[in-house]
Parts: structure tokens; C-alpha cells; sequence
């Protein structure tokens, strides 16, 4: 029986369900701010490659290496005190990340907030059931769905404002305020019995443990190679221990009796094709996340708020599609839709990879509204994915999926800045063999090194370095895009094969 919490509804829903739906859109908001405020917080500080990588990719990191935990612990300890603990440390994440002098204690509080949203998301989805009546289930559900697609809108739209009439500071600390409300709310409105508590089914920890400190380590290798020092500690340990725990994982899982990882499920080409299909969108959607903004605004020039307009119109694409697929799907198909979505998307790749230093305007918006037809993607690959499940498991099946989707956002984050790392460099380090090596280490790392230390110069040296600058961005931008327009051509002739023989 459903848990009626308020009866004070607001458009029909309880009070508490509103501070639930409004947890979500703080988690989206604050994952999103820090890929605005790279460029200037590349400006502010002497950031490497691998730092600035880190910067956007710790947070979906590590919710990736707590989801499974974050959902066992809320059936354990209660839905309401593991929600209130993550959007504290959301809170304290944030306000901490905006007082920083360096970069690392940055990292450090993006860090916390991905451990802060590992614990929000699955309490409040779970809350977000419970408080509702059962006639109103489907619309809650959807609503919270809703709250993470407008937190992604709100994100960078508010943190393009704030860096633009305040600072970088004022974005990461932004979404603070929406999550004191939530907590209040949530504390309020919501007794501390809701929801399933005490008995739960078996976990397997060992296996959840296993899996994200291999796809951590393996992260952590990936990230690694964009740092172009001699010193390789870093990379060959973090590789080794990817593949020592790749092993062992292997092993537990034959040994256990309750496994997180069933081999006759991993063997379906119902849950291989969609789960794969939706890594791949989600590495190019990590890597327009971390590659887009500074492309914006460092190399096209524009505000951080103009720049968050553009990538605004790719996610309300993004919504558009994903959120009309299932009637697309009806008239069109689902292989002909997904097919359809994957070209449409690839074209917008082509004309925003390839689009320079001077990007004509209306080639530059068409393209990041046809990169948003990749949203079709997700909605048709999850029901693929739930539907190889038992239904008893499809929960189990929904955070797998999860976690694995973050990882795939967090590789390609990690993946475009090794690219984007490796041809700046390259192209950098021809043209400043001039500079000593104390300025090439990070001038000739990053573009927003490069613009720190061309304020130093005279102003024929200033544009020649910045010029310089831009043209090695672009020549890494567009080699990703390239892989992804290659990947998304793979996905293709995945699903083309696959709706031949009628199995998706």
C-alpha cells in the first residue's frame, strides 16, 4: 500500500514528492556546472590535461563506483537517512568546491558530490514510489525523469549566467540552495519510516566493490595517458590493478551464490547489443560534455552563457527525442528509429567537428540540434535491456544499467581528453619550441594555459600564441568527433544486422 505523506497537493501531487523531484534536479545541475566553468577555471589556475579532465570526470565517476552501493544501503538503513546524508554531502561538496585555492581540492569536492548523488538518486527514486498513490505511480516516475532532464537544462543556462555576471565560483556553489530546500522538505514532509527497511535480499559487496574499482583503475589509466610526463607510475599501476581485478571479479562470480553478474544474462544478445549501443552514445555524450564548452568559449569566443544556450538546444533535442520515441517507435520501428537517430546525430557531429575557428552560426546551432537525435537511442536500448531481465530483477537491471551508462559517460570524458591532450601537444610544441620548458608544461598543455600566459606577453606574441592555441584545439576536437561519427556508424550496422534477425 502506497504511503500518502501530504495532503496538501501541488498539481496533484504531495508536498514531499516536490522536494524528491527537486533532488533530482540538483543532482543534474551540479554534475553539469563544471564542464561551464572549465574555461575559466583553466584561466584561473595552472591546470594540466589531466587535471582539467578530472575536473568534470570525478563526479559521474564516482556515482558510477557507489550506485549499487547507494541503493543496497538505502534498503538497509532507510531511503529517508541515506537521502538526507547525500544531499548533505552534495551540499557540503558544493560549497566547499566553490572556496578552493587549487585544483586538486577541487577534484577532491567533485569527488564528494558524485558520492552524494550515488546516494540521492535511488532514495529518491524509491521515495518518489512510495509517497504517492498508486493511481499516480506512472506520473511520479515520469515527473522524476522529468526533474533530471530540466536539471540538465537549468545547469548550464545557470552556470553560463553566473560565470558570466559573477564568477566560476558562484556556479558550483549555485545549486546549494536547491538542496538545503530539498533536505527541508524531505525532513518535513516525509516520517522516517517510509519506505522498505530491515530485511533485504542477498548483495554481493565483493562483486559490487570488484566492478568499480575495475572500472576506476581502468579510468584511471585512460586519464593518466594524458599526462606527457616521463613519469608512467601512475598508468602502469592503475592498468595492472584494472586487470588484477578483472580476474579476481571473474573468479568471485563463478564462487558466488548470489552473483551481481549472471553469465547467462551477459550472454543475451537482448542485454549485450542495447547495453553496448548505450555505452557508446553515452562516451560521445562524456565527450561533448568536456570538449564542447571550451570550444565555445575559447576558441569560437563566445559568453558562457551564449555557449550554454547552444548546448541547451542539443539537450532539448535530446529531450524531444527521447521523450517521443516510444510513439516513433510504433509507427516507425524501433530499428528504424534507432538507425535513424544514429545518422541524424552523425551529421551533427560532422558539422560541429568540422565547423574551425570560425564557425558559420547556422551550420554550428543545426548541428548541435542534430547531435540531440541521439536521444532516441537510450529510450529504445533500456526497454531492450529490462526486457532480458526476469521481471523480479528488472530493479537490479535498472542500476546495472545505471552504472554502467556512467561509466561510459566517465570514458568519454576520459577518452576526448586523451585525444584532445595528445594533438594539442603535438601541434603546440611545434610551434612554441621557442618557450622554455617551465612555460611549455602548461602552456603548450591546455588552451586555457595558453591563454594564461599569453596575458604576459607583448600583443603581436599574445595572438600569435593564441591563434596558435586554437588551431591545436580544433585539430583534437575534430578527431574526436570523428571517432564518434565511426562509433556511431558501427551502432549502425550493430542494429542493422540485429533487426534482420528480428532480435534487439
Amino acid at each position: 500500500m502506497s504511503f500518502l505523506i501530504s495532503k496538501r497537493p501541488i498539481l496533484q501531487m504531495p508536498v514531499a514528492f516536490w522536494g524528491l523531484a527537486l533532488a533530482y534536479v540538483a543532482v543534474a545541475i551540479n554534475t553539469t556546472v563544471a564542464s561551464v566553468a572549465l574555461p575559466p577555471i583553466s584561466r584561473a589556475f595552472e591546470v594540466s590535461s589531466e587535471q582539467l579532465s578530472w575536473i568534470v570526470n570525478c563526479t559521474p565517476l564516482a556515482a558510477s563506483a557507489f550506485m549499487l552501493f547507494g541503493g543496497h544501503w538505502a534498503s538497509r538503513y532507510g531511503f529517508r537517512r541515506v537521502l538526507v546524508i547525500g544531499l548533505s554531502i552534495l551540499t557540503v561538496s558544493a560549497v566547499g568546491a566553490s572556496m578552493v585555492f587549487d585544483v586538486n581540492t577541487l577534484i577532491a569536492f567533485r569527488t564528494l558530490s558524485g558520492l552524494g548523488s550515488a546516494l540521492v538518486m535511488p532514495s529518491a527514486l524509491v521515495l518518489a514510489y512510495q509517497v504517492v498513490e498508486d493511481s499516480r505511480r506512472r506520473t511520479a516516475i515520469g515527473l522524476v525523469t522529468a526533474a533530471q532532464a530540466i536539471g540538465g537544462l537549468l545547469g548550464p543556462l545557470l552556470a553560463g549566467y553566473l560565470i558570466t555576471t559573477l564568477s566560476w565560483r558562484a556556479s558550483l556553489v549555485s545549486v546549494a540552495k536547491l538542496l538545503l530546500v530539498s533536505i527541508q522538505i524531505v525532513c518535513s514532509e516525509i516520517p522516517k519510516r517510509v519506505g522498505h527497511k530491515g530485511q533485504v535480499r542477498p548483495f554481493d559487496q565483493i562483486g559490487a566493490a570488484l566492478t568499480a574499482l575495475f572500472g576506476t583503475s581502468t579510468l584511471l589509466f585512460l586519464v593518466g595517458l594524458t599526462n606527457h610526463s616521463d613519469n608512467r607510475f601512475v598508468s602502469i599501476g592503475s592498468i595492472s590493478v584494472a586487470v588484477i581485478t578483472l580476474i579476481t571479479l571473474i573468479i568471485h562470480e563463478k564462487r558466488c551464490p548470489y552473483p551481481l553478474f549472471r553469465l547467462k544474462q551477459l550472454r543475451k544478445r537482448s542485454f549485450l547489443v542495447p547495453t553496448g549501443i548505450n555505452w557508446i552514445v553515452q562516451l560521445v555524450y562524456g565527450g561533448m560534455i568536456f570538449l564542447n564548452m571550451q570550444y565555445l568559449q575559447l576558441v569560437v569566443g563566445l559568453s558562457a552563457f551564449k555557449a550554454a544556450l547552444l548546448v541547451v538546444a542539443g539537450t532539448l533535442m535530446w529531450i524531444v527525442a527521447s521523450s517521443s520515441s516510444g510513439a516513433l517507435s510504433k509507427r516507425f520501428g524501433s530499428y528504424r528509429l534507432a538507425m535513424l537517430g544514429l545518422v541524424s546525430a552523425s551529421i551533427g557531429y560532422g558539422f560541429i567537428g568540422f565547423s574551425g575557428i570560425n564557425p558559420n552560426p547556422l551550420v554550428l546551432i543545426l548541428g548541435f540540434v542534430l547531435s540531440g537525435s541521439a536521444g532516441v537511442e537510450p529510450a529504445v536500448m533500456v526497454h531492450g535491456v529490462l526486457e532480458s531481465y526476469e521481471d523480479d530483477q528488472w530493479s537490479f537491471g535498472a542500476s546495472l544499467n545505471a552504472m554502467i551508462m556512467r561509466y561510459g559517460l566517465s570514458t568519454g570524458i576520459a577518452l576526448s581528453g586523451l585525444i584532445l591532450s595528445s594533438s594539442f601537444v603535438a601541434v603546440m610544441n611545434q610551434t612554441l619550441t621557442r618557450l622554455g620548458d617551465s612555460v611549455e608544461s602548461y602552456a603548450a598543455s591546455t588552451i586555457g594555459g595558453a591563454y594564461r600566459f599569453a596575458s604576459s606577453l607583448p600583443d603581436n606574441e599574445r595572438n600569435d600564441l593564441i591563434i596558435a592555441a586554437k588551431n591545436a584545439f580544433v585539430v583534437g576536437f575534430r578527431e574526436f568527433y570523428i571517432l564518434a561519427i565511426v562509433l556511431y556508424v558501427f551502432a549502425f550496422i550493430v542494429i542493422l544486422l540485429q533487426s534482420k534477425s528480428g532480435r534487439l
